[in-house]
């Protein structure tokens, strides 16, 4: 995994994430880039390189949310960790199965981090609303992830078994 191409895509994802997408809503509920971009490394990076970088996407997210720092670097990391594992034992080559993963593992992100926010004393962030925003951005990020796919395999190259066009062989 190049560490140059892997800090480009995440400052890019953030620049987009705080940016773009701060704006754009989908029934009131914003993409979730990073957790996206966390949960497809942890994926094809696998359990032992995959949850290290979603660790950092999510203590960069923390940086700009009012919750305690490294509440998204941890959930962000217990996710890829859960991807990459369950995703180990998959085939690698269905649109499906990967718009499936990107919309579990984003259920799981934002379920997990209202969890644990609650568990560190944020108050307020387990209700229905939580579900419904989970359940959209699950949705979003799915629809987002064959997308994502290009820029991941850009990032993690031959050696995780893409070729130069970015296709698994």
């Amino acid at each position: 995994m190049s560490t140059l191409r892997s800090a480009a895509l995440i400052l890019v994802a953030l620049v987009v994430q705080v940016t773009v997408f701060a704006d754009v809503r989908i029934s009131g509920v914003a993409p979730e880039l990073l957790v996206l971009l966390a949960v497809m490394l942890g994926y094809w990076a696998g359990p032992r390189r995959g949850p290290t970088v979603a660790f950092v996407i999510g203590l960069l997210w923390d940086v700009y949310l009012p919750t305690p720092l490294g509440l998204s670097a941890i959930v962000f990391a217990m996710v890829a960790f859960a991807v990459g594992t369950g995703g180990a034992e998959l085939f690698r080559d269905s649109r499906v199965q990967l718009a499936a993963i990107a919309a579990v593992g984003t259920f799981g992100a934002v379920a997990g981090y209202a969890l644990l926010g609650e568990v560190m004393g944020q108050r307020g962030l387990v209700d229905l609303e939580m579900l419904r925003v989970a359940l959209i951005a699950g949705l979003v990020n799915a629809l987002l992830a064959p997308m994502t796919r290009a820029l991941v395999a850009w990032v993690l190259g031959p050696a995780f078994g893409f070729s130069d066009a970015g296709d698994v062989r």
